[in-house]
């Protein structure tokens, strides 16, 4: 059957339609070649275009729908479900370059949860809109770093936790893949940075807080430190005080201490002491009388101190700075994991981890945390 479109049908017919196995070519040279009911595509089919695009599969009413297999002049193949020419449902895209999507499709672009998988080893699986990494979703890299959280049109953006390969940790928010607004870098020694982030770099205020609990705050410009820091009161350091105040543990024999003790405090007993016997007519009587009692010179007696001198305590010197009011400190610098994207805009994005060398501490003077820069303390 030649149509007035130029269009040609070679195959079955029934009652004046096309019906059972023919191929119909299109005037552009399209060819599909399979079943026919009622003069429709209906079955199983191939359908070759002149692009050299290839569809293998199920169609309904003219159109793709069911499951099938569409290779592309490219090379990239689909395998899944089609609806209404469409690739939509469960199904599993290969790019020409390697990199392999499966999961759920709807209109022809993925959307729903699925997995990207990189031809380098990266792996994001998550949640997709219109074939962009958008919801919540995993992205683990080939060096053994990962991110969970949120993430906009292939972007890392939103608040999520990135555990990094060395053992560093960062937890805050990010916007267009990188540390911006407030967050918490946890290095693997366990010291740590909390603060405000723009593009990766401190900036804003930020505590720079160490391992042992010391700590400092700064204001950051871009990653630079702007003036002088203030010191952290440390907990940790009163702590260590306390503990000098402890009860040491008991002596392996209690009881042989429990002696010793006893024997140092105890009051010596009184000695009978003989006195002159009187002459009378019946028999003697000897009397005795107890000597003073005198206690241990080892004890000493321990008076309290006087109000005013409780008084005079209160704004000494401050034990922490020799009353100069600020500390030396020396210069600290880190290596901080950052994350950059690869893919210069083309496809979906291509995230891989690097180190930033940078100063959290710069060497010099910080006010004093514990009497405020004034030189004096009030709770020696």
């Amino acid at each position: 059957m030649s149509y007035k479109d130029g269009a040609v049908y070679v195959g079955e017919f029934s009652q004046g339609k096309m019906h059972g196995s023919g191929i119909y070519t299109y005037r552009d040279g399209t060819v599909y070649e399979g079943r026919f009911e009622n003069g429709k595509m209906e079955g199983s089919g191939i359908m070759t275009y002149v692009s050299g695009n290839r569809y293998e599969g199920l169609f309904s009413n003219n159109m793709k729908s069911g499951h099938g297999s569409y290779i592309f002049n490219d090379s990239s193949r689909y395998e899944g479900n089609f609806f209404m020419d469409k690739m939509d449902g469960q199904g599993k895209l290969r790019y020409p370059n390697g990199d392999s999507y499966s999961g759920y499709f709807s209109k022809g672009k993925q959307t729903g949860k699925g997995e990207y998988r990189y031809h380098d080893g990266n792996v994001y699986s998550g949640d997709f809109v219109n074939g962009n990494f958008s919801g919540t979703g995993k992205l683990t890299l080939i060096d053994g770093s990962s991110y969970e959280g949120d993430f906009i049109n292939d972007n890392m953006e939103g608040n999520g936790i990135f555990y990094y390969a060395n053992g560093d940790v960062y937890v805050g928010t990010m916007v267009n893949g990188k540390y911006n607004g407030c967050g918490t870098y946890y290095y693997a020694n366990g010291d740590r940075y909390t603060g405000d982030y723009l593009n990766n770099q401190s900036h804003g205020t930020g505590m720079f807080i160490e391992a042992n609990g010391e700590g400092t705050t700064y204001h950051y410009l871009n990653g630079e430190i702007i003036g002088e820091g203030i010191q952290l009161y440390n907990f940790a350091v009163e702590q260590n005080l306390a503990d000098l105040f402890k009860k040491e543990p008991p002596a392996e024999n209690p009881k042989i201490e429990n002696q010793q003790v006893k024997t140092e405090v105890q009051k010596e007993t009184p000695k009978e002491v003989p006195v002159e016997i009187e002459p009378t007519k019946t028999e003697p009587t000897i009397t005795t009388k107890p000597e003073p009692t005198k206690e241990n010179n080892a004890i000493a007696i321990v008076t309290a101190p006087k109000p005013s001198s409780i008084n005079s305590v209160i704004g000494h010197t401050c034990s922490s700075c020799r009353g100069k009011g600020k500390i030396y400190q020396a210069e600290i610098r880190k290596n901080k994991m950052v994350t950059k994207d690869i893919s210069n805009g083309l496809g979906p994005r291509n995230f891989v981890t690097y180190s930033v060398n940078e100063i959290v501490r710069p060497a010099g003077n910080v006010l004093c945390g514990k009497c405020q820069g004034t030189g004096k303390s009030s709770n020696d």
